[in-house]
């Protein structure tokens, strides 16, 4: 039996996290918003800003390139370019559209995360499972595996300073692995698992 108030706070804190910006006007309005979870607001701001940090400090000019560089990118994203949206199925979906999306699947986000960050073995993945997951992003099955069978990669707020997307080659689990590490119920791992 799942905890309605612990997997509320646990999408609020997902929403922050998936935020643009990660600025003091973001912090504030989320504890205007969430004051019972200011400590685990405060929390995550902190280690976002600390994955942002690398050992080599940036210059404001290498900031305000990677800005340029990235608002010249959404901008060609939005002039028609459907490849990039169509390799990964998670992009045209809002935090909150994701949100909804696990919910419906009966996931925590740590498995979403799992499928985001393609740490997850996409051959140990039910095609059952793998249908669903593709159905509800609007993605065909074959599209989902095409996405999953890439290099696994960080998460966004770790990549954006490195030449080269950093990936974590070898680095895949099972998904029934993910499931565990994810603290799934035993009944609804073996609902997840079954063809």
């Amino acid at each position: 039996m799942t905890d309605p108030d612990r997997e509320n706070a646990e999408d609020i804190l997902l929403e922050f996290a998936a935020e643009p910006e990660h600025d003091r006007e973001t912090l504030e309005r989320y504890l205007r918003d969430h004051p019972r979870l200011a400590d685990q607001l405060v929390d995550l701001s902190l280690e976002l800003r600390l994955q942002r940090t690398t050992s080599a400090q940036s210059v404001p000019e290498d900031e305000e390139w990677v800005e340029t560089s990235l608002k010249s990118f959404k901008t060609m994203m939005g002039a028609g370019s459907a490849t990039a949206t169509a390799a990964d199925p998670f992009a045209p979906h809002s935090s909150t559209a994701l949100v909804a999306i696990r919910k419906r699947l009966g996931v925590p986000s740590a498995v979403m995360h799992g499928f985001r960050t393609r740490i997850v073995d996409v051959a140990t993945v039910p095609a059952r499972f793998l249908d669903m997951l593709a159905r509800e992003l609007g993605s065909s099955a074959e599209g989902l595996r095409g996405f999953l069978a890439r290099p696994p990669q960080l998460a966004v707020g770790l990549s954006y300073k490195a030449d080269e997307a950093p990936t974590l080659e070898g680095q895949r689990i099972s998904f029934e692995k993910l499931l565990l590490d994810a603290r799934v119920p035993e009944e609804d791992r073996v609902r997840l698992l079954a063809e």
